[in-house]
């Protein structure tokens, strides 16, 4: 860091200005059971209004509905995905076929996209007297377990946050439990985290408000808890059993500092009740539904093991300091051929 302090002074000497930004690197793993596992090395550079992700993606899928995946949405290679706020526009690059398109960026118009997209988590469960799904337990907690350890070079402690929904499918009879267990690893925000925490929150939030999202979801979003929409997408249970914004707020707060490690791992317990027809999700339309479709799917199956989890996700900090990020970072290869 010294050294670092030491570059950056000399820099203001030579060129009289300095760019301020950020550098992270973080490692992504997430795993359906007789499904597949999508694992992802990112590397960002960001200002307050630009980002470049670079990203090497690989999946390995099981069985047909893991082949299908990885053929159409979750495909392995090395993409790129710049976000230019000051022109409202996303670049996506394939470095493997040296192509590009650029994208505008478009608002969220509803909640329900909103919470597909990760934000909006915290809104007040709405009552439905159509549903099926009748909500018996729902209970969120958050444990500060006192333990301490470094990773990656980050001085961490841990937070356990569990989740448990019991629920029935008042039609077919069906009852089941869901069960999310999370440890959270973070570091207390001093010296560069706090730097770097700063500079990125100050682009999250712009580009929250570029796609007309309130900055009310900004605390989970830098946490990383968004992931939790997720289980929304996973089931017809998920999209009856939205938390409580108050009780949600007030366990999140426990949680204190950046975090370093997000380990979730899903349980899904099924008893009884008649299985019911399923749509055809290979039919066309929306990405989303059809890969939420063969998540649906893969979640029915009877489990070998109940205590095994039907699904885990991991993201690991792995760099996360202030940088020098110019312009010069922000553009596309020479060589690369636009599309579209």
């Amino acid at each position: 860091m010294k050294r670092f302090i030491v570059l950056v002074i000399i820099g203001v000497l030579m060129t009289g200005s300095v760019f301020a930004g950020v550098v992270k690197k973080t490692k992504i793993e997430v795993s359906f059971k007789d499904f597949g596992r999508f694992t992802s090395e990112q590397s960002e550079k960001l200002t307050a209004e630009k980002k470049l992700t670079d990203s090497k993606n690989k999946f390995k899928g099981k069985g047909i509905m893991g082949k299908l995946s990885g053929k159409f949405f979750l495909k392995s290679g090395e993409t790129g995905e710049m976000i230019i706020l000051p022109e409202l526009t996303i670049w996506r690059m394939n470095h493997k076929k040296k192509e590009y398109r650029v994208e505008p960026i478009e608002k969220i118009t509803t909640q329900e996209e909103a919470t597909e997209a990760g934000y909006g988590g915290e809104v007040e469960a709405e009552e439905d007297e159509e549903s099926e799904i009748k909500i018996i337990r729902s209970e969120f907690t958050v444990d500060d377990t006192g333990e301490s350890k470094t990773i990656n070079g980050f001085p961490s402690n841990k937070y356990i946050v569990n989740w448990v929904t019991e629920w029935e499918n008042v039609q077919t009879g069906q009852k089941g439990t869901d069960r999310l267990v999370t440890d959270v690893w973070t570091t207390p925000l001093t010296g560069g985290v706090q730097q770097a925490r700063a500079e990125e929150m100050q682009f999250t939030k712009a580009y929250m408000n570029s796609i007309g999202i309130d900055a009310d979801s900004l605390q989970q979003t830098i946490l990383g808890t968004n992931w939790l929409a997720l289980l929304g997408s996973m089931s017809e249970e998920g999209q009856q059993r939205r938390h409580k914004g108050q009780g949600f707020s007030e366990e999140m707060k426990k949680i204190q500092g950046y975090p370093v490690i997000i380990d979730g791992k899903y349980f899904a317990k099924r008893e009884g009740g008649e299985a019911e027809e399923e749509e055809d999700e290979e039919s066309g339309g929306d990405v989303k539904k059809m890969l939420g479709g063969l998540a649906k799917k893969a979640l029915k199956k009877k489990p070998k093991n109940v205590d095994e989890p039907a699904f885990t996700y991991y993201t690991e900090l792995i760099e996360f300091s202030p940088a020098k990020v110019g312009d010069d970072a922000f553009q596309v290869p020479a060589n690369y051929k636009k599309k579209g």
